[in-house]
């Protein structure tokens, strides 16, 4: 039991949360932003919906490419080290974004931009959040992606706003500028672990620690105490569930958000300012749903959580595929939100359950490399097909399928079995006492 004095003290995980927090804030300025920037750089340069669309596709395989690299570098540097480059390199990317004169540069400053994002996103954050925590993961990590949320209710409509008044060019240089401001500070503060500061995740007294704790509950699989191996994580059932059930997810998510400003304008025909107006909805709920789904994961099955989040998530993109006004647009948003705030800090925790933390940001880098093609083919893809057929409906519909299949397969997830060297240790040990 913790000291009356312990309770008291303010736990430094709490800061790492918020460092998480303002990282995907930072990162929401560089990625919501992106559809907003297509139909004023289309009108300018007048390049296709798919060639607008193509560096998503770039930023998704380098995310997948570079994801074991991150995962083993935050690893082995720690998350300061690592989104501390991010941080420069995003922020250089927005500066050089605004000043694109052609094609090639337009692809050119969103590859320095997609290493950027890379580095100082989810993978790092929850790779920091999950060392710093164990009963409260889902919760903090909730909190922290909430950041992400958030520059979509603050960040993207002021972007809209300046796009409009002073164009997208300044826009896009005044969003490098304040990723800069934001996230240099924030790099400063993070910690690898609770140990190297003498601290426990989730501030438990020493006492606490793993080898106070009874054997079986050790080595109970799913409680977030047995520390898997990239190989050992490989051969389970779990890691193949997750990681395509993720991919397909990813794909939807990113099809949507490079297009979503595009169909709403050119194919249901409402205003800028409306889109905008959906698109803040969209966020609002995103926060509320984000803390429900960090509120859920902690005490109930996080799989069916995550199941319920994609099935939800493809009602919604069918919503949207069949839109003809701004009613269902908003329905849309209120649904899409919710589902897929719900969805973000559960995909993440259940990592961290069931595989531990030791080598968690490799086998996140490595769950990200799996579910790669179909997250790197889905926007252009997607592109392609509305200048095929002359609007988006026939594709998003095609999305909301894919949705729901990926619920079906986190339907299916199950905790892994213990790895034989984890059950050998176990056997090792208890000849020795």
């Amino acid at each position: 039991m913790r000291s009356r004095v312990h309770q008291q003290r303010f736990f430094y995980g709490w800061v790492i949360v918020a460092s998480g927090f303002l990282a995907q804030l930072i990162l929401g300025i560089g990625s919501q932003a992106f559809a907003t920037y297509l139909v004023p750089m289309g009108r300018e340069f007048g390049w296709s919906r798919a060639a607008l669309a193509g560096p998503r596709s770039i930023v998704q395989a380098e995310s997948a490419l570079l994801g074991p690299i991150q995962g083993y570098l935050v690893d082995r540097l720690g998350p300061r080290v690592v989104m501390g480059a991010g941080v420069f390199m995003l922020g250089l990317s927005m500066v050089l974004f605004g000043m694109v004169a052609n094609l090639w540069h337009y692809y050119a400053v969103n590859l320095l931009g997609g290493i950027g994002s890379s580095m100082c996103g989810i993978l790092v954050v929850s790779t920091a959040v999950n060392a710093w925590f164990r009963r409260q993961r889902t919760m903090a990590m909730a909190i922290a992606t909430v950041g992400f949320s958030v520059a979509g209710i603050l960040a993207v409509p002021l972007i809209v706003w300046v796009q409009s008044t002073m164009g997208w060019r300044a826009a896009a240089i005044a969003s490098g500028v304040a990723i800069w401001l934001i996230g240099i500070p924030t790099t400063v503060v993070l910690r690898s672990t609770p140990e190297e500061m003498g601290l426990r995740p989730d501030g438990d007294e020493p006492a606490a620690s793993d080898a106070a704790l009874p054997a079986a509950g050790r080595r109970v699989s799913g409680s977030g105490m047995l520390d898997f191996d990239v190989r050992e994580a490989m051969r389970t059932p779990a890691f193949w569930f997750i990681g395509i059930g993720s991919g397909l997810y990813i794909l939807v998510q990113s099809s949507v958000f490079v297009h979503l400003f595009l169909h709403l304008q050119q194919g249901v025909g409402i205003s800028l300012a409306s889109a905008t107006f959906a698109f803040t909805v969209l966020n609002v709920v995103n926060v509320a749903g984000r803390l429900a789904g960090g509120w859920l994961g902690d005490r109930y099955a996080k799989h069916v959580t995550l199941a319920i989040g994609s099935l939800g998530t493809g009602v919604a993109i069918l919503l949207l595929a069949l839109a003809t006004s701004a009613t269902p647009v908003i329905a849309f948003a209120v649904i899409f939100g919710l589902c897929w705030g719900v969805r973000v800090p559960l995909v993440n925790s259940v990592a961290g359950d069931y595989f531990g933390r030791a080598s968690y940001g490799k086998i996140l880098g490595a769950l990200q490399l799996m579910g790669a093609p179909l997250g790197i083919i889905g926007p252009v893809l997607t592109g392609y097909a509305a200048d095929v057929q002359g609007d988006y409906r026939a594709v998003f519909s095609v999305l909301a399928g894919l949705a729901l299949l990926s619920g079906v397969l986190f339907f299916l997830v199950r905790p892994p079995a213990v790895p034989r060297r984890l059950r050998d240790d176990a056997l090792s040990s208890a000849a020795r006492g």
